[in-house]
């Protein structure tokens, strides 16, 4: 029988594998400590005391208390309930008032879609643009910033095209801003808030909520090797929301509904793996990425490298070949063994289209067609021996294929 060709795959912003140190951290909680964390039993009490440790071990890692880390059913959730709930609030306190939410042109959905819903509640919504490189234009969003803007939502880093963003230099910003309206700076609820989504970020980057100023911030365990279906929200104490979803008062009452202890606990050890790893992991996907950027560049002269090459995270290389259909170019991929994709897996409706290609585009940092890209993103199983096998897929597939292509 033929050897089976092994899989590379290269879509970790998309998923990443479990962690076998994590099915194990969770194993007994979907066997034997299956308790509800809100009896008073001691089955109650164990699946309680498990759920207090992850969640004290992830504030541990982002610098804020265990009351200030809320567990939600995935990052999704948890970015609807800081966009919905800290806007309703202010409308609450500011009655008869417009709010007003800035977010940036390349947010994922799950920021986007909440933030359209209050624009057709009647909020004011305004999108502040990247520039070439896929960072975005700090000047502009100063003077964006006006006494009735409720929330500022910036990702961290971009999950299509890797892009950092300068989330200090944003709360710096922000904090002038409250001391120009009158704002006391002691004060627990400052407007405007700040969100960020960390959810591409918490495996390589910084994510310290003191040091980087931040209000909220968004947690995914599926982007850490740890299982789906659970997320976090990063709530500063003192900073109001409105529930989202109601019914029983868990998670300090911003998340109704029986906590999931097993993924939970999951995701603390996920956490914990990966911010122990992240020096030495970010030094080594770095390599493959810079690795890989250089020798794409090399078989194809007319490549375009999309977004910033410095801030970028060591593991993203997004890249767009003009006139490419970039769609049958990941099929073909697929049949040589390589799994990447076009863009966001959150947004399938249209595989050709990328509102984050499109507003780089916009600031003159993409080519004219077609409207999405190539996303290659690495993770803890790739060697530098997959970069050189999508080298060798790429230029098999563009001799034999070169019409769908260019």
């Amino acid at each position: 029988m033929p050897k089976t060709k092994k899989r590379i795959y290269l879509d970790h912003a998309a998923a990443t594998p479990v962690d076998p140190t994590v099915v194990a951290a969770m194993h007994p909680f979907f066997i034997s400590e299956y308790g509800n964390p809100g009896a008073i039993h001691q089955e109650g009490t164990h699946a309680r005391e498990a759920l207090d440790a992850a969640r004290k071990s992830i504030a541990t890692h982002i610098s804020a208390l265990p009351g200030e880390v809320i567990f939600t059913a995935s990052a999704t959730a948890s970015a609807n309930l800081a966009v919905l709930g800290t806007v309703r609030q202010w409308r609450k306190e500011h009655p008869g008032r417009v709010p007003t939410i800035i977010i940036s042109s390349i947010e994922h959905a799950a920021v986007r879609e909440p933030a359209f819903a209050l624009a057709r509640e009647g909020a004011t919504l305004i999108e502040l643009p990247v520039r070439a490189d896929g960072i975005v234009d700090v000047p502009m969003l100063s003077s964006m910033i006006t006494p009735d803007t409720a929330l500022i939502s910036v990702m961290y880093a971009n999950n299509e095209i890797g892009t950092i963003q300068p989330l200090r230099e944003i709360a710096r910003i922000l904090r002038g801003k409250r001391r120009e309206f009158g704002v006391r700076t002691k004060e627990e609820v400052a407007y405007p808030l700040l969100h960020s989504d960390a959810c591409q970020a918490v495996n390589f980057l910084d994510v310290s909520v003191l040091r980087l100023g931040i209000d909220l911030m968004t947690f995914s365990s599926a982007k850490c090797y740890g299982p789906k279906g659970i997320g976090v929200l990063y709530r500063r104490r003192g900073v109001p929301l409105e529930p989202v979803i109601t019914g029983g008062g868990q998670e300090f009452g911003m998340w109704a509904g029986t906590e999931n202890v097993p993924l939970a606990v999951g995701f603390a050890k996920a956490f914990d793996l990966v911010r122990k790893g992240a020096p030495r992991e970010t030094n080594r996907l770095a390599r493959m990425r810079d690795k890989l950027i250089h020798s794409l560049q090399k078989e194809f002269p007319d490549i375009y490298i999309n977004g910033s090459r410095t801030e970028r995270l060591p593991g993203n290389v997004s890249f767009t070949i003009p006139e490419a259909d970039h769609e049958n170019l990941v099929i073909m991929l697929d049949a040589e063994g390589i799994a990447c994709s076009t863009k966001s897996a959150c947004n399938e409706t249209d595989a050709e289209t990328s509102h984050v290609i499109e507003a780089l585009r916009r600031a003159g940092g993409a080519p004219t067609y077609p409207a999405s890209a190539i996303r290659m993103t690495f993770g803890k199983r790739n060697t530098m021996e997959d970069v050189r096998a999508v080298i060798l897929a790429m230029r098999s597939i563009r001799v034999r294929m070169r019409p769908l292509i260019y």
